[in-house]
């Protein structure tokens, strides 16, 4: 019995570990895959963890674990950590802070004809690479619409072709056997931390921006290097296989062979190649969503320095949610030099009050569809 005691007071009082992660979140099914705990591992020379190639990350080399407990920390699903960011970032429930909320659109026709909105996040990430405030951005590249890869992009050729949302689907989804929208960006950052890059920008989704505000709270690697975070609205990500596709397109009578984009705005919107669009309502997606993404509470990105979407806006422009000081300056910077613009007419106290009051409505429904899922796991 006495050893018994002693063992249960030395677990609590060592640091968890991947172990932990594992038992709290991976086998509860809540976990975001956002790659975390695998950017640290692997930035730190550790690598006693990867990605799989389908599901969690996992023990890649068991006897290099220093069972640090920094993995289990930096999750954004343990909330370790999140009163400390919660007072730094002023958070308010289910949106956050924030200091402005805008309607607008890049200037330039090449990033517009390619962007899925307004094309504001690549036209600020230009801004950014033109003023050499950033030596490049970390973000998603779409191979096709279901088949996306984390993606370095150190000049304006690469943000465009990274913004693209025109695909050849006939030579990729159709021979796929899993289809998701999801993509862990933030592992990107372990090719980092070895080379000359030391400011950089990255475009996320929550689970990952937070994430690597917990690497930066902690002061670990490899989130000394990222300058700026963009963060995009999330309601969630699609994870489905190839019958279930079949479904989906029988259901709404399509073919993904036709799409040409995805947008997600009060519904799923599929734009197809003959100008027709399709809109799927969210209650008819809940069998491809991804579990963990109705374990996630943060619809809008609350620790981003900017936040962007589609929701809010007219086609073709994007509504932005500045957070932070950093944020403001170099929004604001980009619009007074003109890589972005604010139309008036779609500005109006009115038309700002009804974009807050949808990005809201959204934030409270994902934070009350993460607590009915907590609780329902517990």
């Amino acid at each position: 019995m006495t050893n018994n005691l002693n063992e249960n007071k030395l677990k609590e009082t060592l640091p968890k570990s991947f172990d932990d992660l594992i038992n709290e979140v991976h086998n509860k099914g809540i976990c975001g895959e956002c790659g975390g705990c695998v950017s640290f591992c692997s930035a730190d020379e550790i690598k006693a963890i990867g990605m799989s190639d389908l599901g969690p990350p996992k023990y890649v080399n068991r006897d290099n674990c220093l069972e640090c407990g920094i993995c289990y920390l930096i999750c954004p699903q343990t909330h370790v950590l999140d009163k400390e960011l919660n007072e730094k970032y002023n958070y308010k429930t289910s949106i956050g802070n924030w200091d402005k909320i805008t309607s607008s659109q890049a200037t330039t026709e090449d990033i517009l004809k390619n962007a899925t909105d307004g094309g504001v996040v690549t036209a600020i990430l230009t801004y950014l690479l033109d003023n050499n405030l950033i030596q490049g951005a970390i973000v998603s590249k779409e191979e096709s619409l279901f088949n996306r890869i984390p993606f370095f992009a150190k000049n304006r050729n690469d943000l465009i072709e990274a913004a693209g949302s025109h695909y050849d689907l006939s030579h990729t989804v159709v021979k796929l056997e899993n289809y998701d929208s999801f993509v862990p960006t933030i592992t990107e950052l372990k090719h980092l931390v070895d080379s000359s890059m030391m400011d950089i920008a990255i475009v996320g989704t929550p689970c990952q921006i937070h994430s690597i505000r917990k690497m930066q709270e902690l002061s670990i690697l490899p989130a000394h290097v990222i300058k700026y975070t963009l963060g995009l609205f999330c309601n969630f990500n699609f994870s489905f296989s190839d019958e279930e596709r079949k479904k989906l397109e029988e259901k709404f009578n399509f073919s993904f062979e036709d799409v040409e984009k995805m947008n997600i705005k009060e519904d799923l919107v599929l734009h197809l190649n003959d100008q027709h669009k399709i809109l799927v309502p969210f209650e008819k997606l809940n069998g491809i969503i991804r579990s963990a993404c109705f374990a996630c509470k943060d619809f809008s990105n609350i620790y981003s320095d900017i936040s962007f979407g589609g929701l809010g806006s007219q086609n073709h422009y994007t509504t932005s949610l500045v957070r932070t000081p950093i944020g403001r300056k170099i929004y604001d910077n980009a619009l007074r030099e003109g890589y972005i613009k604010e139309p008036n007419e779609l500005n109006s106290s009115i038309q700002k009050s009804e974009m807050l009051a949808k990005v809201i409505s959204f934030g409270k429904r994902k934070y009350k569809r993460y607590k009915e899922t907590m609780e329902s796991i517990q």
